[in-house]
């Protein structure tokens, strides 16, 4: 291993990707690495993202049309919707090849990214300088979303891509401990990305 780990995100779009990402960096700060962090996949939603994720893990198995270098720690991280969480996190630890990716940290929000970044109220109201909406608590398809929307907009703050553009200084502002008792698939993901990057120090 580099004095500098590689971690490889993958991740089911661009809003995953800005949250993994700010996660991941805040965890290696903190832990006193300092990683590369090279994001493989970061679009074409929950629907292809796993199918994507097998046919790349293929190519990057046998070698064929890739120049591909074996991450220090591959992050997969795909929303479960609205299915079961234990199961859709097994089903993505499932379609992990261990023999390529060894070490790996697998996100899997329930239902939604969104619903992470709303985790921790003192971070929205650090952040946005708003009160944090209640948790519906529903797994409706875009609730999470236009409820961070809406709570992005009721702070006066622009929306200039998606709502996501927030997710950064939200994770660096979260009590992950509060958000983790509110949101136990985000803690699950920060603690396996804690454990990893621990056996990499």
């Amino acid at each position: 291993m580099s004095e500098r780990p590689r971690i490889d995100l993958y991740c089911e779009d661009s809003g995953h990707e800005q949250f993994a990402r700010a996660l991941v960096g805040r965890l290696a700060s903190e832990i006193g690495i300092r990683p590369t962090l090279q994001t493989v996949s970061g679009r074409g939603g929950h629907g292809r993202a796993l199918t994507e994720f097998r046919a790349w893990q293929r190519a990057v198995s046998t070698g064929k049309g890739l120049r591909f270098e074996i991450p220090d720690l591959l992050v997969l991280m795909i929303d479960a919707n609205c299915s079961n969480w234990a199961q859709a996190r097994r089903e993505l630890e499932d379609a992990i090849d261990g023999r390529v990716f060894p070490r790996y940290a697998i996100g899997c929000p329930d239902p939604h990214v969104e619903r992470w970044c709303l985790a921790d109220a003192g971070a929205i109201r650090k952040v946005l300088e708003v009160s944090a909406p209640d948790d519906p608590d529903k797994c409706e398809r875009h609730v999470y979303k236009q409820l961070f929307r809406q709570t992005i907009r009721s702070a006066g703050q622009l929306i200039l891509t998606s709502e996501m553009e927030y997710a950064a200084d939200l994770v660096a502002a979260m009590d992950l401990f509060r958000a983790g008792k509110n949101q136990p698939s985000l803690r699950h993901f920060a603690e396996e990305i804690r454990s990893a990057l621990l056996s990499l120090r």
